[in-house]
């Protein structure tokens, strides 16, 4: 890991991870944020590898409509969201926006670094009690909306079809052969419902999935 982005609005908080960081991962170079427009005007200046993400910015800019923002332009950066709230409806939400990961702020001393390497790893984090408190909402929800059946990598080559890529694009985004991209879009299709890229970027821009 060589670059690390840390977008928080307290710069005790900051200087906090920042810390951590420089302990647990040697040669990292780490990079802050204080508010959403200064973030934006990072994502452009490095091959982020991790960004940490307060849910609470200044401004009007939602958590879920930062998200967006970065998987536009990064579609793959691990993004680990901190958060003082435990609202279920929230961490589901957040999840579904692009994070790879989310920890309460109250325990980010002690398993901070153990969820950036398992995001870092290509897996997702939440705190087990976290995840316990989620699955039990998600078995009382309604019947999922279509987008909601992809798998993470779905919803990656989805996204990127619904901002009219082509597959060798996408191919090339994402590290994959020409063939494992047409075959995650007949997966697609299948569990969407949605046959064209014109009727996936519609259901997209309905559901606030791209912008």
């Amino acid at each position: 890991m060589r670059n690390a982005l840390i977008v928080d609005d307290h710069e005790v908080t900051r200087r906090g991870i920042r810390e951590m960081l420089l302990d647990a991962f040697e040669g990292i170079e780490i990079h802050e944020a204080s508010d959403a427009r200064s973030m934006v005007a990072a994502l452009p200046e490095q091959p982020w590898d991790l960004i940490l993400l307060d849910v609470m910015m200044p401004g009007r800019t939602t958590i879920l409509e930062l998200l967006r923002t970065i998987r536009t332009t990064h579609i793959t950066v691990p993004i680990l969201v901190l958060t003082a709230a435990a609202d279920v409806e929230c961490v589901a939400e957040t999840m579904k926006a692009g994070a790879n990961g989310l920890l309460h702020k109250h325990r980010a001393s002690d398993d901070l670094i153990g969820a950036i390497k398992a995001i870092s790893g290509g897996g997702s984090y939440l705190h087990p009690e976290t995840a316990s408190a989620v699955a039990a909402a998600l078995r009382d929800e309604a019947p999922a909306l279509p987008h909601q059946k992809l798998s993470e990598r779905e919803l990656e080559i989805f996204r990127l079809i619904a901002l009219g890529r082509a597959v060798k694009e996408i191919a090339v985004a994402l590290g994959l052969s020409d063939k494992t991209v047409a075959t995650y879009i007949s997966r697609i299709r299948e569990k969407t419902g949605l046959e064209s890229p014109v009727d996936m970027a519609r259901y997209a821009l309905h559901k606030g999935l791209v912008q």
